[in-house]
This record gives structure tokens, C-alpha cells and sequence, in this order.
């Protein structure tokens, strides 16, 4: 069983009388802290050198992210497309949606297109149906929307729990 926690030695080069020897790279874990909205009733991890930015918007080095809820129909597709394909065109003019399951919840990737507005900040969504529609002052929400740079969504949106 190998421990990626400690380097290894791999032989990369022997023959004859010379014989290489190149140690593995460390894997660098990104210190982490755990985002927790009792409003939006969702946890997940970011960078820990994020500075927040409100109690939804949380900016650093190399990224951002930031959540809300959506009071949409109940086809996840159409809310996704409607994300997506926004007459603004925040994820440029052919952004790639991927369906996918989160937490066994219905739930939607949106990448942008190379063409996407650089004032963007290289945004992404994922969208994930909620267990139960949660009630966010008057309003009931059936989804959960995190926007988030394309570097970090996967990530984030990997890990995200419904509390």
C-alpha cells in the first residue's frame, strides 16, 4: 500500500553502472475552511485565505465564491439552461452544462465558454435541487446556486452538504 504523505523513490533511469533516483512530489493540501449557512442551509470548503466579502461573498488569491437560492420551476434542466443562457451571457455565448448528482440531489455544472466576459472572473455555477424547499424569508427556494471561479467550483461543489 503506498502513503502519498511520504515521498517515495522511483527509479526513473538504471542501466550499466548508473542508476537515477527521483523523489516523488509532496502533495500540498491548500489549507481549508468550512463555509456553514444557516440560511441557505449548505456547507462546504474554501481556500482559507478568502476574505469575506458579505455574508453570501467570499474573495482571495485566485478565486471567489458566492451563494443564493432559486425559486424556479421543477425541471433542473430548464433551470440550468435559464442559468446558462442568460441574455447577459455571464458564461460567454456557449457555456457546457453538466448534469450530475450531489449529495443524491438533482444538480447541474455550468462552465463557461472561452468567450465569457473577462470582468466574469472565470465564473462557473452549480446548482443543486434542495432536499425540501427552504424558506428564505417569505419566499420558498426549490434550488441552491453557488457561483464560483472555474478553479474552485469542482471542488466546493463536491463537498457541499445540505444542513
Amino acid at each position: 500500500m503506498a502513503d502519498i504523505r511520504e515521498p517515495v523513490p522511483v527509479n526513473v533511469l538504471s542501466g550499466g553502472r548508473i542508476t537515477a533516483l527521483q523523489w516523488s512530489p509532496r502533495f500540498r493540501r491548500v489549507p481549508e475552511n468550512i463555509y456553514t449557512s444557516f440560511v441557505y442551509r449548505v456547507s462546504f470548503p474554501y481556500p482559507a485565505n478568502w476574505r469575506r466579502v458579505s455574508e453570501e461573498r467570499y474573495e482571495g488569491a485566485g478565486g471567489f465564491f458566492q451563494v443564493s437560492a432559486i425559486s424556479a420551476g421543477d425541471r433542473i434542466a430548464g433551470v440550468c439552461s435559464s442559468e446558462a443562457f442568460h441574455p447577459l451571457m455571464p458564461y460567454g455565448s456557449s457555456p457546457r452544462i453538466v448534469m450530475m448528482t450531489i449529495q443524491n440531489r438533482e444538480a447541474c455544472f455550468i462552465f463557461p465558454s472561452a468567450d465569457q466576459p473577462a470582468e466574469m472572473n472565470k465564473q462557473a455555477a452549480l446548482i443543486v435541487r434542495y432536499p425540501r424547499p427552504v424558506r428564505i424569508g417569505e419566499t420558498f427556494y426549490n434550488y441552491f446556486i453557488l457561483w464560483a471561479d472555474v478553479n474552485h467550483i469542482r471542488q466546493m461543489g463536491g463537498r457541499l452538504s445540505f444542513i
